[in-house]
């Protein structure tokens, strides 16, 4: 992927999950401990370390009511940076919040990721030293909806199901409609406690998150096929109650095409069976972040030839 520049600032896209943090080529768990457990990667920060990436991060409608989205976005910068083989940069950080909560949440969520312009951590044992020049927020998954290479045209719905919420917006030519926007808490997540309970009830074990993780991504894991099939159960069903949501919401799949971005997307492709031509999943977990780099350039350029227009 070409990187981005505008006036001299590297633009990098970072897409804030409550499952995933995402950037253009990385993707962790969004988690922040205040002790590096083994395993984890360590961010140093204000001399304090922090443990990135060692589980998820529990559900909040406000991601700025403490410090941990701000950590995670250093740890996501060094991600990406060490990606490109950069240790310091002048940014344009390109986000996004879901597109149900973009006028509430756009301002307060700009000025967080510009609590500090010039900063300097160490991730991994390496030092960093960025300066975040200005930050642009666009509509979460939607964003990732908009760079798809086909045919969007008529009446479409997107699912933005990731490990928090599910997103949903009714569309018309690649446009949202007004009043039809929704979300709800009922992410990956929900799915993961409910799978994680049934294999405790049905084979009396504990199975660690990441292999039902597994299990959800590929459909199978390298386990004895009660836990496949307990696991399996559980998934089927939270993609029926998916498609039933939908249906409450107004969608019809004989009339509207669906579009299905995040990590639900794995299990409506191994849980369930659709029609290919009806149902698309984008399944490039960092196409929003992808995305976000571009809308933020193109954005930039408008408001640039307006300036010079006036």
């Amino acid at each position: 992927m070409q990187e981005l520049y505008y006036n001299g600032k590297l633009i990098l896209g970072v897409d804030h999950g409550y499952g995933n943090m995402k950037t253009a080529h990385r993707a962790f768990a969004a988690s922040v401990e205040k002790e590096v457990q083994l395993g984890a990667n360590a961010l140093e920060y204000k001399g304090k370390e922090y443990g990135i990436g060692g589980g998820h991060k529990e559900f909040q409608v406000q991601k700025i009511n403490d410090e941990d989205y701000w950590i995670l976005t250093l740890a996501a910068v060094a991600e990406e940076l060490k990606f490109r083989g950069k240790n310091e940069a002048i940014l344009h950080l390109a986000a996004g919040v879901p597109l149900f909560w973009v006028k509430e949440q756009k301002e307060s969520f700009r000025e967080y990721l510009l609590c500090e312009k010039d900063v300097r951590f160490k991730y991994n044992g390496e030092s960093y030293h960025v300066v975040i020049a200005d930050v642009s927020i666009h509509p979460q998954g939607y964003a990732a909806f908009i760079n798809y290479d086909g045919d969007i045209r008529g009446n479409t719905v997107l699912a933005d199901i990731g490990n928090g919420t599910m997103n949903v917006a009714f569309m018309q030519n690649g446009k949202p409609l007004a009043g039809k926007i929704f979300t709800e808490q009922f992410g990956v997540y929900q799915c993961m406690k409910k799978a994680k309970n049934e294999v405790m009830r049905n084979c009396q074990c504990e199975v660690p998150d990441h292999i039902i993780e597994e299990v959800f991504r590929k459909g199978t894991a390298d386990i004895p096929e009660r836990y496949i099939q307990a696991i399996s159960e559980v998934a089927k069903d939270y993609v029926k109650q998916v498609f039933s949501k939908l249906r409450e919401y107004g969608y019809n799949p004989d009339l509207m095409k669906l579009y299905v971005i995040g990590g639900g997307g794995c299990l409506i492709k191994n849980f369930s069976e659709y029609d290919v031509d009806k149902v698309v999943i984008i399944q490039d977990i960092c196409a929003t972040a992808k995305r976000y780099e571009v809308l933020a350039l193109q954005t930039l350029k408008r408001t640039q030839s307006r300036g010079k227009a006036s």
